[in-house]
């Protein structure tokens, strides 16, 4: 796992706005983010697209923990609940289907106060290709 870690940790987007890679397993992830002032929209509430970018980060190492090459096709989100500057959101990933083709995954973004800000659900195209080996 720690190739792979280190390997994602190589995401400059995700690196850009502060996400940190917490846990990492097969078919699991689990990542973190501050709200910072520069996330927020004209409500002063946290933006529905960085919110959406953690969540993604999230997929996209839970279904490419395996070393295959895992790449999004279809991703919905919920939002329950606004996020704040100062917040520190967390996103976990958790696998609900895999094959050799497809994968579908289930993304909880809570605060820290354990509160649910945001549900999504994710489908990738599994490739042929083990991306530590190409």
């Amino acid at each position: 796992m720690n190739d792979l870690k280190n390997h994602f940790e190589k995401d400059s987007y995700a690196k850009w706005l502060g996400i940190s890679i917490e846990e990492l397993d097969y078919g699991y992830a689990k990542v973190t983010m501050n709200i910072k002032d520069d996330m927020v929209n004209f409500h002063g509430a946290a933006n529905g697209g960085a919110i959406f970018s953690l969540a993604d980060v999230a997929f996209a190492c839970a279904s490419n923990s395996y070393g295959q090459t895992a790449v999004g096709i279809n991703v919905t989100i919920y939002y329950l609940k606004a996020g704040a500057v100062g917040d520190r959101l967390t996103a976990i990933a958790k696998e609900d289907f895999k094959s050799n083709k497809v994968g579908s995954y289930r993304m909880e973004i809570y605060n820290e106060n354990n509160d649910l800000i945001a549900l999504a659900e994710g489908m990738v195209f599994r490739k042929r290709d083990d991306f530590l080996n190409t």
